[in-house]
């Protein structure tokens, strides 16, 4: 361990959370992540507004049969399927996943951020089961310019996959490094020194590492437990998260003194 995680405090409209926020500097850098495109969302008086056809341009520009959509902070919190997987280049199926995907989150209380992130789909479909979503991925945690630590900290490719797996992903999970995506995290890290991330990565059923998203690595007041909760999270990591490393310096803060907190920490 380099070092401990800085303290942030932080909410989940906070900017930094938003894919625009860092998607430009993440793509400048040399790591592999999914084709992306962003399309307006605006609200209106009886819900909201985005453009089919510059989804389904995406989609027709790659002979993309399948596409993968979230909104700037979330992807769908309650089904994934139904609210992020457009399943064909249709336009009442990608009205569909949208409608879903921005129901899905309007019920958990989500911000939306004014636009969609439409991207390929990754093929992650390492089991003959439709519902399971088992596949090899880590999310390592950034801070202040270095690697702190990942989760699971000890990943084995074969042990995230389900006894259903297909024959084919078998030398996949043989072959897969958690060191490729590692010296993707540094370089993550390098350009991000500026604060706290959690930043996951996939392999797909190619055996090709992507990453697909960053977590800014705050607190925040989570007002029903009324106690501060870690923003991203932490997985096997959690001894390490930011909440427990620094509990003593939480210990009696709330919300209100929180200003006054965050410009004693940043």
């Amino acid at each position: 361990m380099a070092s401990p995680v800085s303290l942030y405090f932080s909410d989940f409209a906070d900017e930094r959370g938003r894919v625009d926020y860092y998607w430009s500097r993440l793509r400048s850098l040399d790591v592999p992540v999914p084709d992306t495109t962003f399309v307006a969302l605006d609200a209106t008086d009886d819900g909201y507004r985005w453009e089919t056809d510059e989804i389904l341009a995406f989609m027709d520009e790659a002979d993309r049969h399948r596409a993968f959509v979230r909104t700037q902070f979330k992807a769908a919190t309650v089904r994934l399927r139904e609210g992020s997987f457009v399943p064909r280049p249709d336009a009442d199926a990608v009205d569909r996943t949208v409608e879903s995907l921005l129901n899905q989150n309007d019920e958990q209380g989500w911000p939306h951020g004014g636009s969609l992130v439409v991207r390929e789909w990754l093929d992650l479909d390492f089991c003959r089961f439709p519902s399971h979503s088992c596949h090899p991925s880590v999310r390592f945690f950034v801070s202040d310019g270095e690697v702190i630590g990942r989760t699971p900290v000890e990943p084995e490719a074969s042990e995230m996959v389900c006894d259903g797996r297909y024959e084919y992903v078998e030398p996949i999970l043989e072959d897969a490094s958690f060191e490729t995506p590692r010296r993707y995290a540094e370089r993550i890290a390098a350009e991000f020194d500026e604060a706290t991330w959690g930043v996951d990565f996939v392999v797909d059923a190619r055996g090709d590492w992507y990453c697909t998203e960053f977590n800014f690595n705050g607190v925040y007041w989570n007002r029903l437990e009324e106690r501060w909760w870690d923003m991203c999270g932490q997985g096997d990591f959690e001894p390490f998260g930011p909440t427990e490393l620094h509990s003593a310096a939480l210990w009696g803060v709330r919300p209100e003194s929180a200003d006054e907190e965050r410009d004693r920490w940043w």
